[in-house]
């Protein structure tokens, strides 16, 4: 018996992870001076993910219209998404598209339901988190799976499966952080049709200070070259919206950003974006030439066979400083090879 105990203990610390009661935690006691533990613990409204026991990011299962993630600190602790509507109103922060909640995933065309903006009237849209799938912290990375349906009027529209993974580009505290995002969209109900619209669909709501509009230092790129509102609706492989953390005019302010990017095995892995000088920043594999810049290579309206399923796969990057395009570029290169499940 106790042989079989031993060989159960050194099997769970060669897989990297110990459960226990509701906190999963990624084992780093070979040297935890070195290596930042990352923990999942359950809360009341969803998982709640810390690096070093200090919070990174909490996944809410219902926001009122959806599941999201919010708050959400780079490595210095700094806010990296706008609080309203889900938390209080911050300095800079503008109280404006109520559906633009911290960081979410929903499209304003799915067979005729707008799940982006908020209902103005009947039948009312709701992405409805149905279960946890999986919970847990394996090789320092944690990752949350859930399964949700898309309702619209009391009636499910299609389904999906998302899985989040929440992690480190380094081996230090203070390295970037990054989450994956994998959304696999089922048309479980019938046929489903992803309208062309720009109201879509991976979408982050930076922090006040980092927007352009307010003139602090906020700056939008991507990996064409393009800035600021050039940006808005083109084809890229990754955009970062980067500049001041906090919304102060001194020399020696923290600065930082958010990166999105695309993974070369996504479904349109070069998608247009949504991304405005205001502060929200989208992945839009289904907007065209409808709302988008015209000229650009063809995107548009989906449809889906019943039972078909459609995979997008997206990391986010929240960094502190002032990042190069080309380190970025590293970033965006080291995401493509990595396989995407």
């Amino acid at each position: 018996m106790l042989l079989r105990r031993l060989l159960l203990c050194i099997m769970m610390a060669s897989i990297g992870k110990v459960a226990v009661g509701d906190v999963a935690t990624g084992d780093n006691s070979a040297d935890s001076t070195s290596t930042p533990a990352i923990s999942i613990e359950s809360t009341p409204t969803g998982k709640r993910v810390s690096i070093d026991d200090q919070l990174f990011a909490e996944y809410l299962t219902d926001t009122g219209r959806q599941p999201a993630v919010w708050p959400i600190h780079g490595p210095s602790g700094q806010a990296m998404t706008r609080s309203w509507p889900l938390g209080p109103q911050q300095p800079s922060e503008e109280v404006d598209h109520p559906h633009h909640e911290s960081l979410w995933f929903s499209h304003g065309g799915v067979n005729g339901h707008d799940f982006w903006a908020v209902a103005k009237g009947e039948p009312k849209t709701h992405i409805v988190h149905k279960k946890f799938v999986r919970s847990e912290v394996l090789d320092n990375a944690a990752t949350i799976e859930t399964a949700n349906d898309w309702n619209a009027g009391g009636e499910t529209i299609i389904t999906d499966t998302r899985r989040l993974t929440f992690g480190l580009l380094g081996d230090a505290a203070d390295s970037p952080r990054y989450i994956d995002f994998q959304i696999k969209l089922n048309a479980s109900e019938g046929p489903a049709t992803f309208a062309d619209t720009k109201e879509g669909s991976f979408g982050i709501r930076v922090s006040g200070p980092l927007t352009v509009d307010n003139k602090l230092g906020g700056k939008i790129r991507n990996s064409r070259g393009e800035t600021d509102g050039k940006a808005w609706g083109r084809p890229a492989e990754w955009v970062d919206y980067g500049g001041p953390l906090t919304a102060t005019s001194e020399a020696d302010q923290p600065t930082g950003g958010v990166v999105i990017m695309c993974h070369p095995e996504s479904f349109r892995p070069v998608p247009r974006w949504h991304v405005r000088t205001y502060g929200l920043f989208a992945a839009n594999p289904f907007g065209g030439d409808k709302d988008f810049p015209k000229g650009e290579p063809a995107q548009g309206a989906v449809t889906l066979d019943e039972d078909e399923t459609l995979t997008l796969n997206y990391r986010v990057v929240f960094y502190d400083g002032d990042v190069a395009a080309d380190k970025i570029q590293k970033w965006f290169d080291a995401f493509a090879n990595a396989e995407a499940n």
